[in-house]
């Protein structure tokens, strides 16, 4: 799921614009991805399958942890807008986007999303996982361990690099993705493996702080 100018010459002195940034770079794919992946999860709910825990997506702030403060410096919410329908097979949840505000300051132009979404109950730990699949899949995604029932990390290639890490918690999906300009000019990114780190750190935080499932017996 994703959703990218400026003029300075000393590096002391932020421009003026310095953080209107490519952070219209992190364009919320995923979206797409989730939508694709409607038709796998009709099938993967009409199969039956596992129980999932959770009724219901957190919202947005429980991604405001000590690691996107860290981060993305003085971020603002940019985004905060719901994913899905009671007739998407995929789920319900939403998508969360926070960036460093326009206008002068001391720190570097970054922006990171989330996207949060629960699969229907029944069956709804096979549909997140399709999710996750979905989603990563084309960008060589890497296994990551200990990081909900399963994770994965990849890096999105483009104008600027983005790192993103998806987990599956039950019938969960979280996903988080990370991009930052490498100067007040935003001439280029950071490396696409350290912004893929750092998406897992954020990952890492918000899955610490899932309350336990809310799904009804």
């Amino acid at each position: 799921m994703s959703v990218p100018p400026y003029g300075a010459a000393d590096p002391g002195t932020p421009p003026p614009q310095s953080r209107v940034f490519a952070t219209t770079a992190l364009v919320v794919l995923a979206l797409v991805v989730l939508a694709a992946s409607g038709l796998l999860a009709w099938y993967l709910l009409t199969s039956g399958g596992e129980r999932g825990d959770f009724e219901a997506a957190p919202e947005c702030g429980i991604g405001r942890t000590e690691v996107l403060d860290e981060i993305v410096p003085d971020h603002r919410l940019e985004v905060e807008e719901t994913v899905g329908t009671a007739q998407d097979t995929f789920g319900t949840g939403w998508q969360c986007r926070w960036a460093t505000p326009e206008g002068e300051g001391a720190s570097v132009p970054a922006a990171a999303t989330l996207v949060l979404v629960a699969a229907p109950v029944e069956g709804g730990p096979d549909v997140a996982s399709g999710t996750l699949s979905s989603t990563a899949q084309g960008h060589e995604p890497e296994p990551v361990d200990d990081l909900g029932d399963e994770a994965l990390r990849w890096v999105e290639t483009g104008a600027f690099e983005v790192g993103c890490t998806g987990v599956r918690v039950s019938n969960l999906y979280v996903e988080t993705c990370y991009t930052a300009a490498t100067d007040y000019e935003a001439t280029g990114s950071v490396d696409g493996e350290s912004a893929a780190e750092d998406a897992e750190r954020l990952a890492r935080s918000i899955v610490a702080e899932l309350p336990e499932g809310t799904a009804a017996d």
